[in-house]
């Protein structure tokens, strides 16, 4: 009698599962939507031994970067050595790796590789590029595997690898309940530590609006949109931070009073960034939110700056520019060399028109117009002729007073902004 044999299915290599665990989330982060949140450690909470255990912990990884530039093969490194060594003076050390776990070491390769091929990449190209340089000093830790190189436990506290104490931070009250959390970087910024978290969240489909809008950037007024709206915001750089420099100049090159006076000047101009990054945030999103097509012009900022560079510097018109192209639905750039301000926006006729001249002034219609209310409307006509060829489509909603008045209680909502509507006449009309 035969015997039947009947074939055992095998399981699934550790490689085949791990395989069809990336394509898989893969193909799920195609519907969704990646944001990073910075949380930011309590220094109040941080007992004295915790505190040196971070500080060595970045040294360590300057001491292991730094050794992973001199290895010839840096694919064939072993990311579980426990020293490393260390030039001091003409001669060289092996310090011991007391806290950088298995996982950080594989990251910092990971990413030194990474930024080796990128190098090849851009060299392939034809681009002049130099090498990767040794470092002072690492201001970034990856950790890439939420769970293991770190954890949260609670609305308050954090857990990371190697580090026995729950760290306690502030922020994370402004991730989403349905994020799905990816991998993390820790960070070292003027005396203090964050933790940069990438977390993913379901795309939503929204129709975008369906009115269009142009802008005109200037140094007056900053915006100045196509509906009537003109708005103006500066930070400009307070007392404080003169002060912090003349205590900055009176200290001794690399001394502790140096060094902390660094840090009381680099916290000071981190606030005046966030600032000017929470005006410029909200700014786009108003746009985002209201408009479907945002048409604006390619801009000459550095030449700007060379003329008003303290002006350009107190409103970060640039960051505007960068981040109405990343966020806006449909982002129309008009030719830097189009003439918006000396085109009439009723008849097209070209004049030339002085920068001390805030009205224009059409020698042919009788357009009488504040200038750059006049640009912007022309940088939305050319936008749209970009978009649509045939001509100009009624595809903007005709505005209401109700919704100007709406929008202009918005945005004098925002610090340091103050929006107003420009008549037709050419004067600035403070909102009620």
């Amino acid at each position: 009698m035969s015997k039947v044999i009947t074939a055992v299915p095998t399981a699934p290599s550790k490689n085949q599962t791990i395989k069809a665990t990336l394509k898989a989330t893969k193909a799920r982060r195609t519907q969704q939507r990646c944001r990073v949140f910075e949380l930011k450690l309590d220094r109040s909470h941080l007992n004295q031994h915790t505190h040196a255990q971070l500080q060595r912990l970045f040294l360590e990884a300057k001491w292991l970067y730094n050794h992973i530039l001199s290895q010839p093969n840096v694919c064939d490194m072993d990311y579980k050595l426990a020293e490393v060594p260390v030039k001091v003076k003409d001669r060289f050390e092996l310090r011991e790796l007391r806290h950088l776990s298995s996982h950080m070491k594989q990251s910092l390769i990971r990413r030194t590789i990474d930024n080796i091929k990128g190098l090849a990449h851009l060299k392939a190209k034809g681009h002049a590029i130099g090498r990767l340089n040794y470092k002072s000093e690492v201001k970034s830790i990856p950790l890439k595997q939420y769970g293991n190189t770190y954890k949260i436990l609670n609305d308050k506290c954090i857990k990371i690898q190697g580090i026995a104490q729950h760290l306690r931070v502030n922020g994370l009250a402004q991730i989403p309940a349905d994020s799905e959390l990816a991998n993390a970087t820790l960070i070292q910024r003027h005396g203090d530590y964050f933790v940069a978290i990438t977390t993913y969240q379901a795309r939503k489909h929204t129709p975008p609006p369906s009115k269009t809008v142009g802008i005109d950037f200037g140094i007056k007024t900053q915006l100045t949109l196509s509906d009537g709206i003109a708005i103006q915001y500066a930070i400009p750089i307070s007392t404080k931070l003169r002060k912090l420099h003349q205590q900055l100049s009176r200290c001794q090159y690399s001394s502790k009073n140096w060094y902390k006076a660094l840090h009381k000047l680099e916290k000071a101009y981190v606030k005046v960034t966030n600032i000017k990054k929470d005006v410029r945030n909200k700014l786009v999103h108003y746009l985002h939110t209201r408009y479907g097509v945002v048409c604006y012009q390619d801009e000459h900022v550095k030449a700007w700056q060379r003329l008003w560079g303290r002006k350009i510097l107190s409103t970060g018109i640039g960051g505007i520019i960068r981040t109405l192209e990343e966020k806006v639905h449909t982002p129309i750039q008009v030719d830097r060399w189009f003439p918006s301000t000396k085109t009439c926006s009723r008849c097209g006729n070209i004049r030339d028109i002085e920068l001390d001249e805030r009205l224009y002034v059409c020698p042919v219609c009788g357009l009488v117009m504040d200038r750059d209310h006049n640009s912007s409307v022309n940088i939305e006509n050319e936008g749209l002729t970009q978009l649509l060829p045939t001509g100009r489509r009624d595809v903007k909603p005709v505005e209401t007073e109700s919704s100007t008045v709406t929008s202009l209680e918005y945005l004098n909502g925002i610090p340091y902004v103050t929006a107003s509507s420009v008549s037709e006449a050419g004067s600035l009309t403070a909102s009620a």
